[in-house]
């Protein structure tokens, strides 16, 4: 026999044995797990089908997920109603403190800046993002545990809180200062600061009508009686009024200077609204559906005192059509009309706003410094409104205001 063939057979010879050995041990273990099949109750995945038992129900007998939540859902919202009560404290008026869950860390971290503005702020942020990395590691915190009669005896009992004079808890109870009894109303006046519809006030802007005003009314004062006269008789005034002996209704009332206020068309503006812009463009003009209209987003009336200075309306909050925009004469060149304009775009967002404006009307360059475009020129239209005699062109550019 041959080397070859002598190594041939031994190779032969060792993989029989290996494959024996490895039936053998398969044999092993199929028969220790008959074993323990025999011991081990069968798992069924029956329960978790849909819907149960993997057949399809009858119309009449349609299982619902909702019908089977229903038997479970009282049970777990016990079971976690007792786990929160377990894992949740109270401070120290009694309330409950619910702990962070992850998703709220992660909004927190994600909203809160790279920086915090301040040092409450920022060991906040340290704290949630220390938190944040345990979980990650899976890094369990250690807990200090003190004994609850230490921190009883820390704490004040309620007899023992020190007893505060009447007139402490009186001033306590007190929320707010009354309006009539504040600074503020020391300047400004005793009458409410607020208006129906108020924007804004303005106390910077001085027209030319109200400087002519003034100067007449310092004129009539000092032809009167003189400036020293008149520094006497307003003493005497606030010292009888000061003692109570005359009333407010026997004084002569003192003229002062008042803001520009800027607010939403009111029912009482009507009358003087309608004069204003029947001198402004033509006759016959009724803004009165305005107030149905949402007022509070589409109209906007300049006031000195009691008197209408100006205004501007918009059709409706959906198509934000600029009808009228106008300034009572002598009140023009004091950025009054630009200030409405201002308050009409600010209160439509992101909408387009259009109007029509005459051709040779001074207003365009107002509308271009807000950014209106023309878009497109029509001729003629304005022939059935305006007068044959008015010298305003009748022909119009139409705007857009793109946002």
């Amino acid at each position: 026999m041959s080397s070859h063939e002598s190594d041939s057979d031994v190779s032969y010879q060792a993989r029989k044995r290996r494959r024996l050995k490895k039936t053998t041990v398969n044999q092993k273990k199929r028969k220790a797990c008959a074993e323990i099949e025999k011991y081990t109750p069968t798992l069924s995945l029956d329960p978790l089908l849909y819907p149960p038992g993997g057949n399809i129900p009858a119309a009449e007998d349609a299982f619902t997920f909702d019908e089977a939540m229903e038997k479970l859902l009282p049970d777990f919202l016990q079971a976690r109603l007792a786990l929160q009560e377990k894992e949740l404290e109270r401070d120290d008026e009694g309330s409950y403190l619910r702990p962070l869950t992850r998703s709220e860390v992660s909004s927190l971290l994600a909203t809160g800046g790279e920086k915090a503005q301040d040092t409450v702020s920022a060991l906040l942020q340290r704290k949630l993002i220390l938190s944040q990395e345990r979980r990650q590691n899976h890094i369990s915190p250690k807990i200090i545990e003190a004994p609850i009669d230490t921190l009883q005896e820390i704490r004040h009992p309620a007899d023992k809180a020190e007893h505060k004079p009447q007139v402490l808890h009186a001033l306590e109870d007190i929320k707010t200062t009354p309006f009539e009894s504040s600074f503020s109303s020391r300047l400004q006046g005793t009458r409410g600061s607020t208006l129906p519809g108020l924007m804004a006030v303005d106390w910077e802007t001085i027209t030319l009508w109200m400087n002519l005003m003034q100067d007449i009314r310092d004129h009539y004062s000092l032809a009167q009686c003189g400036t020293f006269s008149l520094f006497i008789m307003d003493f005497i005034l606030t010292w009888d009024a000061l003692r109570n002996s005359t009333s407010p209704e026997d004084q002569q009332p003192i003229e002062s200077m008042a803001p520009i206020t800027y607010s939403t068309l009111q029912a009482c503006h009507l009358d003087q609204v309608h004069d204003l812009l029947q001198r402004v463009f033509w006759t016959g003009i009724d803004v009165s559906d305005s107030l149905e209209y949402s007022p509070e987003r589409c109209t906007v009336v300049a006031c000195y005192k009691h008197l209408v200075i100006g205004v501007a309306i918009l059709s409706s909050p959906q198509e934000t059509y600029i009808t009228y925009l106008a300034v009572k004469a002598g009140w023009d060149k004091a950025q009054i009309a630009r200030t409405m304009l201002f308050h009409l775009i600010k209160m439509n967002p992101r909408r387009d706003i259009t109007l029509h404006v005459s051709a040779n009307n001074s207003a365009m360059l107002l509308y271009n410094q807000f950014g209106f475009k023309a878009e497109e020129f029509i001729a003629g239209f304005y022939e059935d409104y305006l007068d044959p005699a008015s010298r305003a062109s009748k022909n119009a550019f139409r705007l857009r205001l793109r946002q």
